[in-house]
C-alpha cells in the first residue's frame, strides 16, 4: 500500500481538486528536498574529460554597433587566419560568435596573433573553455602590440619595461628583440586594451636614485 501511495500522488491531487495538477503541485507531491533538485552534479574528472573534448574555442565580437554581414565576417576571418584545419563558426546572438578551431596552432594564431580587424573595426576575442554560456563571456578587451621607443640602454631590462608598459594596460608579453620585419629603436609589448577606455598615446619613464 505504501508503494501505491507514493506512486499515486498526482492522481490523488487530481481526485481532490477535480483538475490536472500544476507542476508546482507535482513537485511538492514528490517530497523532494532542496538539495535533491539543486542541480546536476558532475565529477571533476568528468569535467576535465569534457574540457579535453571541447577545446580550442574563442568567443568573438566586432567592436561596432553598426549592422554587418555575418557571412562576410566569417569569410574575411578565415582568409586572415589562414587555418591549417577547418575553423567553424556558431552564431550565439547578434554580433557574437563561437569559433571552433581544430588544432592548437590555429587556436593560438586566432587568440594570440591579433589584433584582427574587420572593416576598420577591432575584433574582441576571448578564450573559452565551455564551462559557461558563450553569451555570458565578457568581450571588452583588445589584444594589441605597442611600441616603446627611445629606452636608455641602462633601463632596457624586461622587468623594467613590463612595469613601464603596465601604465598602458595589462601586459601579456614583452618582445625585447622586436619584429624581424620592423626596424627602429623600440621594444614591442603585447597588452590587453580596455575597449571602453581611451588608450594613452605616450608613457614617460622617470629616473629615481636612492
Amino acid at each position: 500500500m505504501a508503494a501505491e501511495k507514493e506512486g499515486g500522488g498526482s492522481s490523488e491531487i487530481a481526485r481532490d481538486t477535480g483538475k490536472e495538477p500544476s507542476l508546482e503541485e507535482l513537485l511538492r507531491s514528490l517530497n523532494l528536498w532542496g538539495e535533491d533538485i539543486e542541480g546536476l552534479c558532475v565529477a571533476k574528472s568528468v569535467v576535465e574529460n569534457l574540457k579535453e573534448e571541447k577545446k580550442w574555442m574563442p568567443v568573438i565580437r566586432v567592436l561596432t554597433s553598426k549592422p554587418f554581414s555575418a557571412a562576410s565576417l566569417k569569410q574575411t576571418l578565415r582568409f586572415a587566419w589562414a587555418p591549417t584545419q577547418e575553423v567553424t563558426f556558431r552564431d550565439v546572438e547578434e554580433n557574437r560568435f563561437l569559433v571552433q578551431a581544430n588544432c592548437l596552432g590555429d587556436w593560438k594564431r586566432i587568440t594570440e596573433q591579433g589584433p584582427w580587424i574587420f572593416r576598420d573595426y577591432d575584433l574582441l576575442i576571448e578564450k573559452f573553455d565551455g564551462s559557461c554560456r558563450a553569451a555570458a563571456v565578457e568581450l571588452n578587451r583588445i589584444h594589441a602590440w605597442v611600441r616603446i621607443h627611445d629606452i636608455p640602454e641602462l633601463y632596457r631590462q624586461k622587468k623594467l619595461i613590463k612595469g613601464l608598459a603596465g601604465n598602458i594596460d595589462e601586459v601579456v608579453q614583452v618582445d625585447m628583440n622586436g619584429s624581424r620585419l620592423e626596424f627602429g629603436d623600440f621594444v614591442r609589448v603585447r597588452v590587453w586594451l580596455d575597449a571602453a577606455r581611451t588608450c594613452r598615446g605616450r608613457v614617460w619613464h622617470r629616473r629615481t636614485y636612492t
